[in-house]
Formats: structure tokens, C-alpha cells, sequence
């Protein structure tokens, strides 16, 4: 005999009220006891000012393109019928190829009619099936295509919006699309002057479209550019801008910045930009341009290029841009090793401006072998006068150890010639006190990079090394090992304490920016 649940009995007020404080997807699961709950967590979500559709990217996932569309329908409608004010729209979905476009538009088109101020919609392609059932077979034939293209077979064509949009006035203030064409959308308009946040991902929109869009918006704060394959000649002048990402753009040539408010900065780009068409073989390849008019008064910087140049050759050094030039004025900074590559091609400036401010820096490490070398080089060239906290998120090792390897790792303390491990470079991090490495497992180029530090920081009092986690994780014996090799290196601080740990275990604090994009950008 059918029994109707005891969660059940409770009016309807009370159910939508605690629908309402979970998850979709928690609430989704619910429609598991019974028809008539799933009709209870449509309504508590078309209850709510903020329709959130983005907590589980998979909700759409293994249903037919027309059930999901007709779920996102159905809440719009029904809160529509409640008279329920709309204040911010997100769906994201993993989107089908034959998924009706006109439904997408509509949405957003419900979403500025209803006076939302927050309207983000995503539509994200699924993987092709026969790359699925590579997956399942077997891994490595998989990753060898993702060395060649790790973008191979993900993209899908854009859904291009209808020239009459944003033409009339709303209450929009924040705008995310991924995966849509605006060739069609006449701009500016001025259903978007009021935008405050902008982000575009996989989004087909011109150079001088963005510049007249940015130049339309006096109160743009945020702006955030991914994957904009088109965009070549980036300008963005604005007066009230604070925070500007642009990432995995690989079309960029120049990105000339006016934006004397600007707090926060993230580039995630090429280094260069290959012309086969040049004359002359030295003009095949020249740097991507780079200025921060000003330069603003950051509060922090992204600065990183791995995943997108693999060229790590010294002999370009003349054609690195000088990025750190822009940013000196910065209190947090992330920048990744081919960025301390060739930094040696600023040596002809005598003497370098010091970065005054900088109190937070984290070193993204995406190979080894010069590891030292560069990080000395980048130190002794750039003076941080008040660096207090030192982040380095070093690279993992996917290759066999072997004794002779430079990613080998120190088993025995017998063998101690710590003495000899650090370069003796006339620098001193006399502010620096907190010292952080991540992805820790005590190769050799590991601890030569960690004895640099170590003997360069006269005032540090805790130094952190969490291990790696998954199938890199190490046992118990091994991080023993490795933390007596590390105790043994010699140190300018007689005070600083040691902690090794795993993920997990880690509470000590982290860089603020924990977001990496070259980990992001291979599954953008």
C-alpha cells in the first residue's frame, strides 16, 4: 500500500520555504518522491526573485533537449503567474546542437521584460559521443589529441542574437553570455547602458563593437572577456572600471588599457603572435601589446601565459612584453614562469623600478628545469621592499623518477650538500615571513627553490609545503623523508616553523587568487 510521506503533510508555505534554501540540484532530487513534488520545488523556485539554474551544470544532462527547455519554460511562466519580481535569471546548460535557439532568446528577452538587473545565461556544448567512447576505453589516445588542440571537437556554433534585444531601456545592470553571437546586435544599445558587470565567454563580438559597448556604459565596474575568438585590437577606456579579465583570447595582438579606477587585472594570453606572411623569418613572431595607460594604482594582478605559448625559449626574450612595468604599483600579484623566463629581457633597465606595494606574490611554476635560475633572476632584478607572504603553486611531474633525473626525489638526508643549493645572489626578503608551497614532493629542483628562500629570508616564521593529492599523492614514509631533507637545508631564520601537509589538512591561508585559469582554460 502506497504511503503518502510525512514531509508531505506540511503546507505548502512551509515545503516552498525550505525548497527554497536548497540547491537545484538538492531541490531537483526531490522530485524523486513523488509528482507533486516536483511540482513543489518549480514553485518554490518561481517564488523566488532570483531564478538560479546554474547550480548544477548537469540538470540538463541526459534529459531531451525539449524536457530542459520546457523546465526553464515552465518556471518563467509560473513566475510570471505569481506576479514574483525578477531580479536576476541564470540557466546554464549543457546545450544540444538541436536545441530550439528561439527558446534561449526568449528567455532572455522574459528576463529584461520582467525588470531583472542580473540576467546570465550560458550554453555550453556537450562532448562529441565518439570522443566519450574514447574516454571510457581508454585515456591516453585522449590526452595525446589534447596536447595537439585541448579545444578539439568542444566548440559548437554560436546562437546569434536578434538585432532588437537591448534596444529598448531595462533594469539590467549585469550581463553574462557564453557561447552567442552579437553580429546582429547593433552597438551600443541602449538596453545595455546600465550595465554595471559584463562577462562575455565563446562570444562573437568585434573589436569596435566592445570599444563603442565599454564607451556606451558609464557605470561599468567589471569586465570580463574568455575565448573571444574575434577580439584582435582590445581598447577600453572607461572611468569607472575596477576589475578587467581577459582570458584565452587567442586572437590578441594589442590590449591598450584607460581605466584610471582599475583595482584588479587578469591576463591570461599568448606571448606572441605568429605571422607566417613577414618578409623577413625574424618578424614571423612578435610580442602581443600590452599597456596600462597610467599606470593604475592596482590592488592586484593575474599575469600568466601557460597553456597558451609553449615557446620558453630564451631567444625571444627581446620580444617579451614588459607586463611588469604595467603592474608595479600593485599589492598582490600572481605571475607564472615563462613571465620569470624572460624577465632577463628588462635588464637593460638600470635600475629597475621596484615594486613598492607588493605584499603578496605567487609564483605559477609549469615546468622545472630553469625553475631556479629564472625565480633568482626575477629577484635579483626586481626589488619587493615589503613582500610579507610568498605563494608558489609549483608544476606536478607526470614522468617516472629516476636517480639521475632533475625531477628526482631527495630520499636520504646522507647526502646533504644543502650548503651548496641555494645561488649566492645579493638579495634579501627581509619583510618576507610566510613562505607556501603547493604541489610539494621534494624534487630536487623543489628543494634547490625552497633552500633559495629559505636563504633569503631573515625574518620568515612559518614556511607550509602541502603535497599533492590524487594519484599524485605521497605515503606516509615518503613525506617523512622529505621533511627531514627539509629541516636539514640551511636557513637565515632560526625561527621559522615547518608544516607539511596534504590538501585536506592544510588551514593556513592561501593566495587570493585561488582561481587558475590555465587549469580553467582546458576545459573553457
Amino acid at each position: 500500500m502506497d504511503q503518502k510521506d510525512r514531509l508531505s503533510c506540511l503546507p505548502d508555505d512551509v515545503l516552498q520555504s525550505i525548497l527554497r534554501k536548497l540547491s537545484l540540484k538538492q531541490a531537483v532530487r526531490t522530485g524523486a518522491l513523488s509528482r507533486w513534488w516536483e511540482s513543489q520545488w518549480i514553485r518554490a523556485l518561481a517564488g523566488s526573485p532570483v531564478v538560479n539554474l546554474t547550480d548544477d551544470p548537469d540538470f540538463a544532462r541526459g534529459q531531451p533537449p525539449a524536457l530542459s527547455a520546457a523546465t526553464v519554460d515552465r518556471c518563467l511562466r509560473l513566475h510570471a503567474e505569481l506576479g514574483t519580481p525578477l531580479e536576476v535569471f541564470r540557466v546554464a546548460l549543457v546545450c544540444p546542437s538541436d536545441l530550439d535557439g528561439q527558446d534561449v532568446i526568449g528567455w532572455i528577452a522574459a528576463g529584461l521584460r520582467r525588470g531583472a538587473k542580473a540576467v546570465e545565461v550560458d550554453l555550453a556544448p556537450p562532448l562529441p559521443e565518439e570522443e566519450e567512447e574514447e574516454e571510457e576505453e581508454g585515456e591516453e589516445e585522449v590526452e595525446e589529441e589534447e596536447e595537439e588542440d585541448p579545444h578539439a571537437g568542444h566548440e559548437a556554433p554560436l546562437l546569434e542574437l536578434p538585432a532588437d534585444l537591448f534596444q529598448a531601456r531595462n533594469s539590467l545592470e549585469r550581463l553574462a553570455l557564453g557561447r552567442f553571437s552579437l553580429r546582429a546586435v547593433p552597438l551600443p544599445a541602449v538596453g545595455l547602458a546600465g550595465l554595471r558587470s559584463l562577462s562575455l565567454s565563446h562570444v562573437d563580438v568585434t573589436d569596435e563593437a566592445l570599444r563603442g559597448l565599454v564607451a556606451n556604459c558609464p557605470a561599468l565596474e567589471r569586465l570580463s572577456l574568455r575565448r573571444c575568438s574575434r577580439l584582435a585590437m582590445v581598447s577600453v577606456a572607461s572611468e569607472t572600471l575596477r576589475v578587467l579579465e581577459l582570458v584565452g583570447c587567442q586572437a590578441l595582438k594589442q590590449l591598450c588599457v584607460d581605466a584610471p579606477a582599475l583595482e584588479s587585472f587578469a591576463l591570461h594570453c599568448n606571448v606572441f603572435v605568429t605571422n607566417r606572411d613577414a618578409s623577413c623569418e625574424w618578424d614571423w613572431d612578435t610580442p602581443v601589446e600590452v599597456d596600462l595607460l597610467g599606470p593604475p594604482a592596482l590592488r592586484d594582478a593575474y599575469l600568466s601565459h601557460i597553456g597558451c605559448d609553449t615557446r620558453l625559449d630564451t631567444e625571444h626574450n627581446m620580444l617579451y612584453p614588459s607586463l611588469c612595468l604595467d603592474v608595479v604599483l600593485a599589492r598582490i600579484l600572481t605571475i607564472c614562469s615563462v613571465v620569470l623566463l624572460h624577465v632577463d629581457s628588462l635588464s637593460w633597465l638600470d635600475p629597475f623600478k621596484d615594486m613598492p606595494n607588493l605584499e603578496e606574490l605567487q609564483l605559477l611554476m609549469d615546468y622545472e628545469g630553469y625553475c631556479l635560475e629564472a625565480v633568482s633572476g626575477f629577484f635579483k632584478l626586481i626589488p619587493l621592499p615589503v613582500l610579507q607572504r610568498l605563494f608558489v603553486r609549483l608544476h606536478i611531474d607526470h614522468e617516472p623518477e629516476g636517480e639521475g633525473s632533475s625531477s628526482a626525489a631527495v630520499w636520504s638526508v646522507e647526502n646533504d650538500d644543502s650548503e651548496d643549493m641555494a645561488p649566492r645572489e645579493e638579495i634579501v626578503l627581509d619583510q618576507l615571513t610566510f613562505v607556501k608551497f603547493v604541489n610539494f614532493s621534494g624534487t630536487w629542483c623543489q628543494l634547490q627553490l625552497l633552500s633559495f628562500f629559505l636563504d633569503k629570508s631573515p625574518v620568515l616564521q612559518q614556511l607550509v609545503l602541502v603535497t599533492p593529492e590524487g594519484e599524485e599523492a605521497l605515503g606516509d614514509d615518503r613525506l617523512k623523508v622529505i621533511y627531514e631533507r627539509v629541516a636539514a637545508l640551511e636557513k637565515a631564520s632560526s625561527e621559522a616553523s615547518i608544516t607539511m601537509c596534504r590538501p585536506k589538512e592544510d588551514d593556513t591561508p592561501n593566495h587570493p587568487h585561488t582561481r587558475y585559469f590555465h587549469e580553467e582554460y582546458e576545459t573553457m
